[in-house]
This record gives C-alpha cells, structure tokens and sequence, in this order.
C-alpha cells in the first residue's frame, strides 16, 4: 500500500513537470511566432495599399498575387525581415464579394502554412 502511493507521488510529480515544460515551450513559441505573424501583416498592409493606389482588384471569383519583391521595388515596403532572417512572400488578392487579401511568407526559421513557391 505504502509503494503505491509513492508512485502515486512520483507519477503526478511527473505528470505536473511535463505540463509545466510543454506549457513554457508553447509560450516560448507562441511569442517567436508573433514577430513572424507581424510580418505576414505587414506585408498584407502593404498590399492593400498598393491595390488601393493602383486600383488593382481582380474580377469577381478572380485572383492574383503580389510579390513582396514587387512591393519593395515600388516602394510600398522597405524591407521582410526579422533580425538577420530575409524573407520572401506574396500576397493572394481574391474577390468574391469582398476583395480580401491573405499574406505568405518563408523565412529561414518560419513559414506560413499553405505557403506555395512557384
């Protein structure tokens, strides 16, 4: 009876340990993720207001991308970076019944998800 409860002890000992570990590393991840995420915006915002500028909006159902290449080229973004790590990415402009636009970068250390390389 006694051995039980010490590996009782021992397991939820364990058990508090690994929670705590895989919580401190979801932070931790959660706050690297959020730089890259104030990427992704920026380059969005960057977007639009080209879009805007330009008049550029595709035809209902349509779509396009814009690359942060091309938004830096014409000056409507400086740079994609986080400390020394370059990015490239695109944005998709699509129309159905709003224009909406969804941002996609790659970076050494992060990706967005659904990113696709042409």
């Amino acid at each position: 009876m006694r051995k039980t409860k010490i590996l009782f002890v021992i397991w939820a000992v364990i058990v508090v340990i690994v929670i705590g570990l895989l919580t401190t590393l979801g932070f931790m991840l959660r706050g690297v993720n959020k730089e890259y995420k104030a990427l992704e915006e920026k380059l969005q915002m960057s977007a639009e207001k080209y879009t805007s500028d330009n008049f550029m909006y595709p035809d209902q159902g349509g779509s396009f991308k814009i690359t942060s290449e091309e938004l830096i080229e014409k000056n409507y973004l400086d740079e994609l970076k986080k400390d020394k790590d370059v990015c490239q990415g695109y944005v998709e402009v699509t129309t159905d019944k709003f224009v909406k636009y969804k941002a996609f970068i790659k970076c050494d250390k992060y990706t967005t998800e659904g990113y696709k390389k042409d």
